[in-house]
């Protein structure tokens, strides 16, 4: 007998919220975590697919946040601005309170168990199959763990990825720095929406979460990364405040925390399974954080994930299921990965001439109406 049917290596919204569907299914769980909880991660922040919520129980946990549903997106090229409806609504939490409230669900099931501040060294293995795990704690004391899937949901440099051997493939590295950080007291529109900057080449968002409170985040140019890291508030709000109609609404703002930030995320795909392990979330697929993606991909794959463990349980082959559950991850996500991969290499700052020929067209009504349905075409 192992000691649990399944470890989850990693406790953030893909390993949290594979352990609430296992808790559901009544299936041994321990949950691993390096850090100790709540504590913040760099992120996307968006999560636009709320049905997950039902699915996993906690939307009226969510609810309780206090989160805007957001239902409108402008993105601004320059001076000029458009904006349209969303299909439906986002809600933008931060991920210390997010992940903390997953966890919080998961470990109100009695076959769930979490562990917080303890560090995987090294994989078990018996005969070419994973078995467990080493873990130690922050004491040097060392701890082998068995079970009968270990699950990698540990971020993009996964040590079950490693230490299993996972292959990467459809690899682009890193593209754009990426800087962020919480500020309350920022002028908020009408009607609040997801803000897209385009300017001088890099991309400003602003992300309204709780009521007056918004996440602003950054991509910027790579040379630009060691002198953002050097000074990140200060960098980070003078180059924001160069925005359209950002330094007025940033007057009275105050940042909560530190602006943080990474010289950027590489994008790939890896080999999601093995005998005896199992990838999701970033240490399975990674890419730039522009489009806002991630925890709607992690959440998705960790309930599909849980449908291959709950087929396996009941008597299905493990390899079979999972080598299903790698062609549908790759055909429902390298779509999106595409998009993204072209949206940031296309990136530039536009010329005055461009910019002027925006204007003007976006200004004529008849030209307008001529090409959308075009665009509706391109867009289906």
């Amino acid at each position: 007998m192992s000691d649990y049917e399944v470890i989850i290596v990693g406790a953030r919204v893909a390993g949290a919220s594979l352990a609430i569907r296992l808790g559901q299914l009544g299936i041994r769980t321990l949950v691993i975590e390096k850090a100790s909880f709540p504590s913040d991660t760099l992120s996307t922040h968006l999560l636009s697919h709320q049905h997950y919520l039902d699915v996993l129980g906690v939307k009226e946990k969510v609810a309780g946040l206090g989160l805007r549903e957001i239902r409108r997106m402008r993105t601004y090229i320059g001076k000029s601005f458009t904006e349209a409806e969303r299909d439906g609504a986002t809600v933008i939490p931060g991920r210390a309170s997010f992940d903390s409230l997953l966890m919080e669900e998961a470990t109100a099931f009695e076959t769930v168990e979490f562990r917080e501040e303890m560090q995987v060294r090294r994989l078990l293995w018996t005969d070419g199959a994973v078995t467990g795990v080493e873990i130690v704690d922050r004491k040097g004391k060392k701890t082998e763990l068995t079970a009968g899937l270990v699950v990698g949901a540990d971020g993009r440099n996964s040590t079950v990825a490693a230490e299993a051997g996972a292959a990467m493939y459809d690899y682009t590295p890193a593209q754009r720095p990426v800087f962020y950080g919480y500020y309350e007291g920022i002028s908020p529109l009408p009607d609040p929406a997801v803000e897209i900057f385009l300017e001088e080449g890099r991309i400003g968002f602003v992300f309204p979460m709780q009521e007056g409170m918004d996440c602003l985040g950054l991509e910027i140019h790579p040379e630009e990364f060691k002198s953002f890291a050097r000074d990140p508030q200060n960098e980070f709000e003078k180059v924001f405040k160069r925005m359209y109609g950002m330094e007025a609404r940033m007057e009275e703002s105050v940042l909560h925390g530190k602006v943080i930030g990474t010289p950027g995320v590489p994008n790939f795909f890896r080999e999601p399974y093995g005998r005896g392990w199992a990838l999701i979330g970033d240490a399975a697929h990674a890419k730039d954080p522009s489009t806002g993606l991630g925890m709607n991909d992690a959440i998705w794959q960790a309930l599909l994930l849980a449908e291959v463990i709950q087929k396996t349980a009941d008597g299905a082959s493990f390899g079979e299921e999972m080598e299903k559950y790698r062609k549908e991850r790759d055909e429902v996500l390298k779509p999106s990965y595409d998009f993204t991969l072209g949206y940031i290499s296309t990136l530039r700052s536009w010329t005055e001439e461009e910019l002027e020929a925006f204007r003007k067209w976006a200004s004529n009504p008849v030209m307008v109406k001529n090409q959308v349905p075009a665009f509706m075409e391109m867009f289906k």
